[in-house]
């Protein structure tokens, strides 16, 4: 399957260019707070999330277009290590704010889901059978 918007990346270092200045303007992000003791408004460092929808809307493609970037071989491993960076944010949210798992779920469904051991040993059936027959 390909693209279905035309190629906007030809080339990998072309993409790749865009991901690191993607990646270092979120890292270098100021922002101006009003200080209550130097009584003015002063410009602090905060690093932006790190999100894929933000990556994708800089770098002016869809999610379904980066996924199908990474079937192509020359991409994959540029894109996979992308996406490892917005999960390792996003892991590193869920540590210190207990509130990521959702967004790791939706966006990293292979690697994070919840699973549901429903699997009994053979002693264990065996004394649920005994109880429910009785």
């Amino acid at each position: 399957m390909g693209l279905a918007t035309p190629v906007k990346y030809s080339t990998v270092s072309a993409m790749e260019r865009k991901i690191e200045k993607y990646f270092a303007e979120r890292a270098n992000r100021k922002v101006e707070i009003y200080s209550p003791k130097k009584g003015e408004v002063i410009e602090v460092a905060e690093p932006a999330p790190l999100h894929l929808t933000g990556l994708c809307d800089y770098l002016g493609i869809s999610g379904h277009d980066l996924d199908e970037y990474q079937k192509k071989p020359e991409f994959a491993e540029l894109i996979r290590r992308a996406k490892k960076k917005c999960e390792a944010y996003l892991v590193d949210q869920c540590v210190r704010l207990h509130k990521a798992d959702f967004i790791l779920k939706n966006n990293f469904p292979t690697d994070w889901q919840d699973n549901a051991d429903n699997t009994l040993n053979e002693e264990l059936k065996k004394v649920l059978v005994e109880f429910v027959t009785k």
